[in-house]
């Protein structure tokens, strides 16, 4: 194992936990009943705060660019073609777990915590979504897997371990959440693996999410 920084492990820690756990905090002291637009905005403001804080640790604690962790300006071009390239991808995976997914009864996308966003409108579904795409794709498969692989080199510790973990962190959705995030989520992580290019990975994560949940609802 390399010898790792102080600040690495902060940031590590932070890629991790940080989102999952504010969002927790949100999630538990929320009132009872429909969330509203602001609760969510406040919501995701503070978890935006995340990415911000990682960055901040990247090029004033680590002394590194954004290039460490895949993002740079470059090749625009090739990043939104796999960025929709990765949507098929996914999409494809999702469809087919969706369909074993009526077969066996597993649910997904219904239930308590679901039913809390009714009220919210589309544009404040949309800052959610694109949230998402940008702090977990920042954290999971950017930071995560690149300081992991110069740590370890094991496929199990910057692989499967954050995709484990970044699984169980969607247990509010339910079995079927965890797994379709499992999959996606490995998907991404493979994806990012063959293209160190976290434009891509951010496109693609927003676009999987935007589609189902804003898009169709919006033009239906």
């Amino acid at each position: 194992m390399s010898p790792v920084r102080p600040i690495t492990w902060i940031g590590l820690a932070v890629a991790f936990f940080a989102a999952p756990l504010l969002i927790y905090i949100f999630q538990s002291s929320a009132p009872p009943g429909l969330f509203t637009n602001l609760f969510v905005l406040k919501k995701e403001i503070s978890v935006f705060a995340v990415a911000a804080i990682l960055i901040l640790l990247i090029l004033k604690g680590e002394k590194l660019g954004l290039d460490s962790i895949g993002l740079h300006s470059r090749n625009w071009g090739k990043s939104i073609l796999w960025g929709l390239l990765g949507v098929v991808f996914v999409g494809a995976a999702l469809a087919i777990i969706l369909f074993v997914f009526s077969k066996t009864g597993i649910k997904f996308g219904q239930g308590s915590e679901s039913d809390r966003y009714k009220n919210v409108s589309l544009w404040v579904m949309t800052v959610m979504v694109l949230r998402a795409g940008i702090v977990e794709e920042i954290c999971y498969r950017g930071y995560i897997i690149e300081r992991l692989q110069k740590i370890s080199g094991s496929w199990v510790v910057y692989f499967l371990f954050p995709l484990i973990l970044f699984g169980a962190f969607h247990y509010r959705q339910g079995v079927g959440g965890v797994i379709i995030s499992f999959v996606a989520g490995g998907i991404l992580a493979l994806l990012y693996l063959k293209r160190r290019d976290l434009k891509a990975n951010i496109i693609t994560h927003f676009l999987v999410d935007f589609i189902p949940n804003i898009l169709i609802p919006l033009l239906s």
